[in-house]
């Protein structure tokens, strides 16, 4: 499988169009959100999951 480098530039309204159409790049989102608090909880939620199933397996096997 061969790049295909594409050598051409872009003119102002295909910069424009991909500048309002990619995600990242609008920054209509907080970064503190996106990239702290919500694998802040992802990680604690599986801290939480993780003490559960010991805690059962002590209940069950001990």
């Amino acid at each position: 499988m061969k790049v295909q480098v594409v050598k051409d530039q872009a003119d102002e309204t295909t910069f424009e169009d991909w500048r309002n159409e990619d995600y990242m790049n609008k920054m209509e989102f907080s970064p503190l959100v996106m990239f702290v608090v919500i694998p802040t909880i992802v990680q604690a939620a599986c801290l939480l999951f993780m003490g559960a199933a010991m805690l059962l397996n002590t209940f069950i096997f001990a």
